[in-house]
């Protein structure tokens, strides 16, 4: 009979963890072996894994983009009046912003100290022509100027200087850029707007209105860089009053700063990007 081959010892089969098995510990990295070796110069005792160094923050993605600078002007137009720009300036010294007021002459000279008191209290002065009588002042390119002009020498008897700030009524020359160039070339920095508050349509809107119309043209992420909001002080306009702190508590919410006109560069003024 041939000789019966050697039993073998069959191994026993692994228990599961839960019924008392030992858990499988993993493998350790050679390369984190070696760098624990080569840092203090011990191995790590058998099971236990080697230090992990800290995470090094990813470099940031070339090219990202900057944020959008957010600069706000609102203009008024139309003034000085002895009931709105009272109650304007005290709006604006409780938010501590500045302004920039178109004023026609007719107006200043009928209450010079308001002049004075919007420059003094550090607001943007500029010219908007003697009135606002548009067959008057749109009869020639002569009234045009007689008009600009007579303005003019009234603010300079006023506070000394005379204002290169200019809009005209109603903005007629905005679809001219001859006209535009030519008013330029005499030294004015002619400045229009890019957000109307509509307060000045008929009837007269009210403060939650105009404060819509402004949110609404303000989502326009092309104009934040420059930014310059029409808004209207002449008599009746009351709800405009009411509708400012309203606006300015908006812009500074969506962090815009806000300027006056004369902050603003002259390039800039000539090229306010379209609404």
């Amino acid at each position: 009979l041939s000789p019966s081959p050697p039993e073998v010892e069959e191994e026993p089969e692994a228990l599961p963890e839960h019924l008392g098995g030992a858990p499988e510990v993993p493998a350790r990295p050679e390369a984190a072996v070696e760098e624990t070796e080569a840092e203090t110069g011990e191995i790590p005792p058998e099971g236990q894994e080697p230090p992990v160094a800290p995470a090094v923050p990813a470099p940031e993605a070339e090219g990202a983009l900057e944020p959008v600078p957010k600069f706000a002007y609102i203009t008024i137009d139309d003034g000085p009046d002895p009931v709105n720009t009272p109650a304007i300036l005290s709006i604006l010294d409780h938010y501590n912003v500045k302004a920039s007021f178109f004023v026609l002459g007719a107006s200043a000279e009928k209450y010079p100290e308001l002049i004075r008191l919007i420059h003094d209290k550090g607001h943007a002065v500029g010219n908007h022509t003697y009135n606002h009588v548009y067959h008057e002042t749109y009869a020639s390119d002569e009234s045009f100027w007689e008009s600009v002009k007579k303005t003019e020498e009234i603010l300079y008897q006023l506070l000394a200087y005379r204002p290169t700030l200019l809009r005209e009524p109603g903005g007629r020359f905005r679809t001219d850029p001859e006209k535009q160039r030519g008013i330029r070339e005499q030294g004015y920095d002619l400045v229009y707007w890019n957000v109307d508050s509509y307060d000045s349509r008929s009837p007269i809107p009210d403060k939650d209105t105009i404060l819509a119309n402004v949110v609404r043209q303000a989502q326009k992420e092309h104009l934040w860089p420059a930014m310059v909001l029409l808004f209207h002080e002449s008599g009746g306009h009351g709800s405009t009053v009411e509708a400012l702190p309203l606006v300015i508590e908006y812009l500074l919410q969506e962090g815009f700063t806000l300027r006056t006109l004369a902050e603003m560069d002259k390039a800039v003024m000539a090229d306010l990007p379209k609404p």
